[in-house]
């Protein structure tokens, strides 16, 4: 079994590891073309899920402590939702949820760079410096994608409404669809774009993070360069399956707002956080696999 995990968390992409110049996150020097190497959608994608898949036990593990705060998390919004609204309710237990996944984020990063039987990796539930470090660039980052998605959905949401509306109004809309998803689509297409160029360009800053190194927004566009369209193609083909779970339940504040009996909402939350966490889960290997080709892991963290 240690030798299996040594193989899979350490070694899990099959790529050659590369240690960078000047530290843990070192990216191409300025005016460099860009890094050689490529990744493979098909492998990123592949290995997240054999990695996931491999090291279910330690994912279990991992996972308690924070599947318990979204159970608390859960009850409380239930509770709060008759006084401040469904909405605010269900944003502040996802909040509350995500929050207390990311010890598990930052070890599953650990592990997947550093190896699973690695002393130095620290695969447990810990909030110490790297974890806070790493929330802080995530709430940017997300919190950038989300703002900026919204403007350019303000921007060309009415231009690409305007043809939708048009086909509806000289009846090229079968079955409705267009009068029903037309708008929606639009808007969550330019949202996905905007959150996959982040992903795809800025979010290497992350497992830089989680292993105790520092990487800039540059820097992360730069190790980057000439794969964005592969991280992104690699993380949707990874995240369809728990996509789909996804989909499948309502959004928080959806939940919260039905008329259900108390234990069906608390029932109904905590389905809905759980395809979401392994939403993230697997994003963070896809992340993790990146950064090991792209950037490099110092061997001095390897032993």
């Amino acid at each position: 079994m240690a030798s299996e995990r040594k193989a899979d968390g350490r070694r899990a992409s099959g790529f050659r590891l590369r240690p960078p110049v000047g530290g843990p996150a070192a990216a191409p020097p300025a005016g460099d073309e860009g890094p050689a190497a490529r990744v493979g959608v098909l492998e990123l994608a592949g290995r997240s899920w054999t990695i996931l898949l491999r090291h279910a036990d330690i994912f279990i593990m991992l996972m308690w402590r924070p599947f318990a705060v979204s159970v608390a998390a859960a009850y409380g919004a239930i509770e709060l939702s008759p006084y401040s609204g469904p909405g605010i309710a269900g944003l502040l237990f996802t909040i509350v949820s995500m929050i207390a996944v990311v010890p598990v984020i930052t070890a599953w990063h650990r592990m997947v760079l550093m190896g699973a039987d690695n002393p130095s990796a620290r695969v447990v539930y810990r909030l110490g410096r790297a974890e806070w470090a790493y929330l802080k660039a995530a709430a940017v980052l997300y919190g950038l994608g989300y703002v900026t998605g919204l403007a350019v959905t303000a921007i060309y949401g009415p231009l690409l409404g305007g043809p939708i509306l048009w086909l509806v109004q000289a009846g090229y809309d079968p079955w409705g669809l267009l009068a029903a998803w037309g708008a929606p689509a639009v808007n969550w297409l330019c949202i996905a774009v905007i959150l996959g160029f982040l992903v795809a360009r800025f979010f290497l800053v992350l497992p830089a993070l989680a292993i105790g190194g520092a990487m800039s927004f540059a820097e992360s566009a730069a190790a980057t360069r000439g794969n964005g369209a592969r991280l992104v193609c690699a993380f949707i083909l990874a995240s369809l399956p728990a996509a789909a779970l996804t989909a499948i339940f309502d959004l928080p504040a959806a939940v919260l707002a039905t008329e259900r009996a108390a234990d069906q909402k608390f029932l109904d939350l905590i389905l809905v956080i759980l395809p979401r966490i392994l939403l993230y889960t697997v994003a963070v290997g896809i992340l993790s696999l990146a950064y090991e080709r792209l950037v490099g892991v110092p061997r001095r963290m390897m032993r």
